[in-house]
């Protein structure tokens, strides 16, 4: 004796199931989608602004070794004149990033017992020979502004 089963088609239940699972699946998709999208966004800002950032720490190097005695103290900005780079006064806007490079002079401890003192916030003797150059570059992302920061001490060595 066989049991005969008639199976017509899909029931209202069944394909109110399948519809979900596919609905689950297409959302999930999309912020996938919308996730990875972001943070390429993000990786591509970031990257440009790192780009930017050193960049104008290899043209105060270059200065520096060109001639050290040129470069003084202040906020300032690269530019290109189409043979040479130089260092003139102000920050820059490069489309969305704003770039500046601030050198500062360099005090170190009136007090040591050692060829090169330790450098200090202040209170201390201005070094001639060396200079604390910082390159920022900031932008807006999301409301928020992000920055990176480079360091570098300046000196005069030849």
């Amino acid at each position: 004796m066989a049991l005969l089963i008639n199976n017509k088609g899909f029931s209202l239940i069944e394909a109110m199931i399948s519809v979900a699972v596919l609905l689950v699946m297409a959302v999930g998709a999309v912020a996938a989608n919308r996730l990875t999208t972001s943070s390429v966004t993000i990786n591509q800002l970031r990257t440009k602004a790192n780009t930017l950032a050193v960049e104008a720490m290899e043209v105060v190097e270059s200065l520096r070794a060109d001639n050290y005695l040129n470069l003084t103290t202040g906020t300032f900005h690269p530019v290109f004149d189409g043979s040479k780079w130089s260092l003139t006064a102000g920050p820059e806007t490069i489309g969305s990033f704003t770039r500046s490079v601030v050198i500062s002079p360099v005090q170190r401890s009136l007090v040591c017992f050692t060829a090169v003192c330790d450098m200090v916030p202040k209170g201390g003797i201005v070094d001639i020979g060396t200079m604390n150059a910082e390159v920022n570059v900031s932008w807006l992302q999301s409301t928020v502004t992000k920055t990176i920061k480079l360091d570098s001490l300046i000196t005069y060595w030849r």
